[in-house]
């Protein structure tokens, strides 16, 4: 590699929240990257364990390490307050409870440079809770082939679902960030909420089928314990991307958007009937009378002759009372699961 100075400056951002049993991996696998000239920002997010005196020696053991310490504020406040005090030229974001390849930095920097991409997606695996299993991820089986695309050819392989929102699987020009894009707070699910905002303000996304991040599939992660929080974020972001999509990328993506909107607005009334018992009283009901509104309309915007097979399965099994046929063929085929 060039001289470290040469080269562009670039932002790790961790947020950091009740990990203290994984943050010294996550941490060591930063500092260890084979591209050296970055500054790492741990964002203590008021962690009530003992994250905040493990990052004030990370800080104290390597110069380009920044310890910050906020009030708990959630994953978005932590990751956006890092974001505002980034001085790097590129962007990326790590969960604290996961952890990195050593050449993803470099890797996805060259490739952004050599193609003028303002973002780099990549490949992730999937590993177990003590990291002792690490696998290819089956959302890898659908990532697209390598290359670089347009705004609105990326945004077609986001909502035909052939690559995730995961804010940990792209690396970002600062500029597009500095366009006013920030995570949404108050909402879980904010990765759905921002990467489509990403993909639509980058100059080019180039797409990297390579697993360069290893994530740590928790039991008691967000993804992994459904709740009323999660499965109300969800409808709430679907909504304000259909509105996007309709004023930006219709009639052209009109198909792709309206299939996407449909496949989350089940996956949420799945989620719903696995997590039931966590919404609050009444509430449940509700959310799926909502919820199943919404999915009939956009039925009837696209045509029932435009809906996916898979859509349709899906819909009448909703529709029919089979949810718990599909909790179990969801939980089985998540390609997030071990």
């Amino acid at each position: 590699m060039a001289d470290m100075q040469t080269n562009p400056l670039v932002t790790i951002v961790v947020p950091i929240y009740n990990v203290e049993r994984y943050l010294d991996t996550c941490v060591e696998s930063i500092v260890n990257q084979t591209y050296g000239h970055l500054e790492i920002l741990l964002v203590d997010d008021g962690s009530p364990d003992d994250c905040g005196r493990i990052c004030d020696e990370w800080a104290a053991r390597d110069s380009r390490i920044t310890a910050l310490h906020k009030p708990n504020g959630g994953l978005s406040d932590a990751r956006n307050y890092g974001i505002d005090r980034a001085r790097g030229e590129y962007i990326y974001c790590v969960d604290s409870d996961d952890w990195i390849q050593p050449n993803l930095v470099e890797r996805a920097l060259t490739v952004a440079q050599e193609t003028d991409s303002d973002m780099v997606v990549f490949e992730y695996n999937s590993a177990s809770d003590d990291g002792s299993l690490v696998r290819l991820s089956d959302d890898a089986g659908k990532f697209p082939s390598k290359g670089r695309r347009n705004s609105e050819q990326a945004l077609k392989l986001l909502w035909d679902d052939k690559v995730q929102n995961f804010a940990w699987s792209y690396l970002v020009r600062r500029r597009v960030y500095d366009a006013g894009i920030r995570f949404p707070k108050g909402y879980l699910m904010e990765d759905m909420g921002t990467a489509y905002l990403l993909y639509n303000q980058a100059n080019a996304v180039y797409f990297l089928p390579e697993p360069l991040y290893n994530y740590r599939v928790r039991p008691n992660s967000i993804l992994g314990v459904k709740s009323q929080a999660m499965c109300e974020g969800t409808v709430h972001f679907i909504q304000i991307i259909d509105v996007f999509a309709r004023q930006h990328y219709f009639p052209q993506l009109r198909v792709s958007e309206l299939n996407w909107s449909i496949r989350y607005l089940s996956g949420a009334i799945i989620w719903a009937y696995e997590s039931r018992k966590r919404f609050r009283p009444d509430e449940y009901r509700r959310f799926v009378s909502f919820t199943k509104k919404l999915i009939k309309q956009r039925i009837k915007e696209l045509g029932v002759r435009n809906v996916t097979r898979t859509n349709l399965v899906k819909v009448s099994a909703i529709f029919l009372h089979c949810m718990p046929i599909l909790d179990i063929a969801s939980q089985r085929r998540s390609g997030r699961m071990l």
